[in-house]
């Protein structure tokens, strides 16, 4: 797997044939907001075929719940939130902790579930997701305190607790995409910026201009 900062300069320096220069009229910056969003097409369209989600994909979002609930990173808008692979509760941050695999239930459905002899009898606690917030419940009290895993497919990889930096933490797409990622970009997105953004002056075309007219 590659990092972040790799999948871009590999494009930057194909769009650029390896000649590179500080004034550039691409950013590396560009190139990896472009990045994120090719990713989240790509992975829509691969699970969408009927695959399921590679592991690789999936990052690790650690939250503090709060009574009054706890904002979560966005996440890709699967069908079915298929982008969540798991919430977890933990009593603290020791190893040795009790933790809870918790069901997610929509917030209609807390009535169905509060009186469910079933989902009552695997676990006391389980998560709802409201208006960008994780609410965790025990019967009909909201908790606060311990330690939320959220395991999900982040739409910006790079805000997630567990990501480190974008030289070092490896980027969360399956290998065999990688190669397909780059090709939609170069192909589409990037060339297009390139192109449109060469069109405008820059100051290295002024110094060849104002060479060319002081050899004249």
């Amino acid at each position: 797997m590659a990092t972040l900062n790799e999948i871009a300069f590999n494009i930057k320096n194909i769009v650029e044939g390896g000649v590179g220069s500080d004034d550039s009229n691409l950013s590396t910056r560009q190139i990896k907001h472009l990045i994120n969003v090719k990713r989240g097409e790509l992975l829509l369209k691969y699970t969408d075929n009927g695959r399921k989600t590679s592991e690789s994909c999936y990052q690790l979002d650690i939250l503090t719940p709060e009574a009054s609930g706890v904002v979560y990173k966005p996440f890709l808008g699967f069908n079915n939130n298929r982008a969540i692979r798991s919430i977890v509760f933990k009593d603290g941050d020791a190893i040795d902790d009790s933790i809870e695999i918790l069901p997610i239930v929509q917030d209609h459905d807390r009535m169905f579930v509060k009186h469910s002899r079933f989902i009552r009898s695997v676990t006391r606690k389980y998560a709802t997701l409201s208006n960008g917030k994780i609410f965790i419940f025990e019967d009909d009290s909201l908790v606060s305190g311990g330690t939320i895993e959220f395991k999900a497919i982040f739409s910006d990889p790079t805000s997630v607790s567990s990501y480190v930096d974008d030289d070092t933490t490896e980027y969360p797409m399956p290998d065999e995409l990688l190669s397909v990622l780059t090709q939609e970009i170069i192909g589409k997105e990037v060339a297009l910026l390139y192109n449109l953004s060469a069109n405008t002056p820059n100051n290295q075309t002024d110094e060849k201009t104002i060479s060319k007219n002081v050899q004249r």
